[in-house]
């Protein structure tokens, strides 16, 4: 677990560990964007985030980064540059579907739709944690695959 240490490791690290305290949040957040946005007091009934995907994720994320360093095939700077942007990739791809979530919410009530049909629509209703999921994929065989096995 050394390697959780290392100089090349921190930037990354860190942003994970920001990230990871947003994503704690991310639920009050939400209320209060979806509160000044619709002009109502808004709480959400249903969770609306899925706080053991990131955990699940951050497991990933740490044996990803072990493996990333036992990798003998890459200099120090790309594994740095590797990992980093891995990071990057995987966090920024939750933000277009927490807007999308964001929308949605605002919509249902501004219109005093129905809430749990919009919760029912799983695609829509945890857009947020479908796009982080499949950024976290795709940015894992994208940046840091070639990093481990060039």
């Amino acid at each position: 677990m050394g390697f959780l240490f290392k100089k090349e490791y921190r930037l990354g690290l860190m942003l994970v560990l920001v990230f990871g305290l947003f994503l704690f949040y991310a639920d009050q957040t939400s209320e209060q964007i979806i509160t000044y946005f619709s002009n109502t007091i808004f709480h959400y009934e249903k969770p609306a985030f899925l706080k053991l995907v990131y955990l699940v994720l951050l497991i990933v994320t740490i044996a990803m980064l072990a493996t990333l360093n036992r990798s003998e095939i890459s200099t120090v700077e790309e594994k740095k540059e590797a990992f980093n942007s891995f990071v990057i990739s995987s966090v920024s791809a939750f933000f277009p579907g927490w807007i999308v979530h964001l929308y949605f919410v605002i919509q249902t009530v501004e219109t005093r739709a129905s809430f749990m049909q919009l919760e029912d629509q799983f695609w829509i209703y945890h857009c947020a944690d479908l796009t982080m999921v499949i950024g976290f994929a795709f940015a894992g065989f994208l940046k840091l695959r070639p990093a481990i096995h060039k």
